[in-house]
């Protein structure tokens, strides 16, 4: 070779110049990103204690107690996950009163007042209960949609913190920030409002949003990208100009011709590469001969390739498919006896491997399923078995289901299920028991069902099928005793 490939790095200052660009603008936002970061928590932090320094302590704890006269003697707490339902409606409407307050309409004047000055729109103040794990809002200064007195919002941070802060509630929560899809970016904190007694007596909170500098911060920087793009290629354009005879030219016809070959070849012979003139003294001028002499067998590789790859697609979904054909339900869409004799087989593995210590089987019955049918109808059957199915998966949202007969389903109990089967047992019966008595359904709609269930006892049990003998004699005694109460 009389020019080695490695003289022509005219494209090397490109590389070099995009790298250290691209380095450049991740670190200044990273920079930057800190900076507003803290700026922004440090302004958070400082309006929260401002707030709680400003506000009356007596006149908090007025407010609080009489919010908290309604909160602990109600009978059902909704959470502001329910916003708008009819029970939130309704929780909430027992503060109804605690607006006309004047305790109230004080600090909601002097939160207006901070919010004002410091070009913000929410401004809070929680009463934090740590026993049963809720935050409770005593007045929102927010000025688009503020929570309604008494709202309850759960803990968004971890059992650490929440164990600190109940350890130590003069701390607070400092800032922090998060991204929601409702809220955007937002930075917010909780500073301890504290009595003459240095006693904490709520918690004054300040949410600032983020998305106005973020998409500002992200305008630089795509701006940033877009003038490196520019220097970019200008020095592509001039070093380019360069190498262009010696380097891209011969590398352009390369993979166009590469690029053709894959894409349009067939069973027909082509001699692409063959044609191709190319005379350079280099690295490029050695590799377009070996693609010239390889031609011929990428050509019969490649035929064989795609022969191969369409038998083994075919195969491929022929197999899925028979796979998910006997292993479903056809009916209602869960999984079915075969798929349970192969669930049993991998339970008895992961036991006796020690993957699991502990396992349960319940069993569920659908109830006259053959009065249905010869009274309405198969097709009005086939309604009540998908709905005590779509009951049995809600119940058990957390262990499979399987449909193992007519109107017997089974569920392999694990993990929370098998903690909580007892409240999950009565929460089942509880919904069976309002679906049969709802006289506004229709007969088939209106399901009962017989359940029972065993969890694997080492005395009395050898094999899973003992654990399965045991819940279905279990359910059955569930289905006499269900018949001698109608008796």
């Amino acid at each position: 070779m009389k020019h080695s490939i490695r003289n022509k790095i005219a494209l090397l200052l490109f590389l070099t110049t995009l790298i250290m660009s691209v380095v450049l603008i991740f670190l200044s936002n990273r920079i930057s990103k800190n900076l507003i970061d803290n700026l922004y928590k440090e302004r958070s932090d400082d309006i929260s204690k401002t707030t709680a320094a400003v506000v009356d302590a007596d006149t908090v704890v007025a407010l609080r107690d009489a919010v908290l006269e309604i909160y602990n003697n109600s009978k059902d707490l909704v959470s502001s996950e329910d916003w708008g339902s009819p029970e939130f409606e309704a929780y909430v409407g027992q503060y109804g009163n605690i607006y006309d307050l004047p305790e109230y309409k004080s600090l909601l004047k002097q939160l207006k007042s901070i919010q004002n000055a410091n070009h913000i729109n929410c401004i809070y103040i929680y009463y934090v209960d740590l026993d049963r794990s809720n935050y409770v809002y005593l007045i929102d200064a927010d000025n688009e949609e503020p929570c309604p007195i008494g709202c309850i919002d759960s803990y968004e941070w971890g059992a650490d913190q929440a164990r600190a802060l109940k350890e130590h509630p003069e701390d607070g929560i400092p800032a922090y920030i998060t991204k929601t899809e409702e809220y955007g970016w937002l930075v917010s904190n909780m500073m301890p409002i504290i009595n003459e007694q240095n006693e904490v007596v709520a918690y004054a909170c300040t949410d600032i949003s983020m998305d106005t500098i973020i998409d500002a911060q992200n305008h630089t920087t795509l701006t940033l990208i877009g003038l490196v793009l520019i220097c970019l290629i200008i020095v592509y354009v001039i070093s380019s100009q360069i190498v262009n005879r010696s380097i891209i030219v011969p590398i352009v016809k390369l993979s166009g011709t590469a690029k053709d070959y894959w894409k349009e070849n067939s069973n027909t012979v082509r001699n692409d590469f063959s044609e191709l003139d190319i005379n350079s003294n280099d690295e490029i001028g050695v590799l377009a001969d070996s693609m010239k002499k390889m031609e011929s067998d990428i050509n019969d590789y490649f035929v064989t390739l795609n022969e191969t790859k369409e038998e083994l697609s075919t195969a491929r979904r022929e197999s899925d498919e028979m796979k998910k054909l006997a292993n479903r339900d056809a009916l209602t869409g869960i999984r079915n006896k075969t798929a349970y004799d192969a669930e049993i087989k991998n339970l008895e593995w992961d036991f006796e491997n020690g993957t699991i210590s502990s396992y349960g089987i319940a069993m569920v019955d659908l109830n006259y399923l053959k009065r249905i049918n010869d009274t309405y109808g198969h097709d009005k059957g086939n309604v009540a078995i998908k709905k005590i199915c779509r009951i049995v998966c809600e119940v058990f949202d957390h262990s499979p289901v399987f449909r193992i007969g007519g109107d017997e389903f089974a569920i392999i109990l694990k993990k929370s299920d098998l903690e909580n089967i007892d409240s999950l047992i009565s929460e089942f019966r509880a919904i069976i028991e309002k679906e049969s008595s709802d006289e506004s359904l229709e007969h088939w709609e209106r399901v009962s069902a017989a359940i029972g269930f065993a969890i694997y006892d080492p005395i009395r049990d050898q094999s899973v099928e003992n654990v399965f003998k045991r819940a279905d004699s279990n359910m059955y005694k569930d289905k006499e005793a269900q018949k001698a109460a109608r008796d």
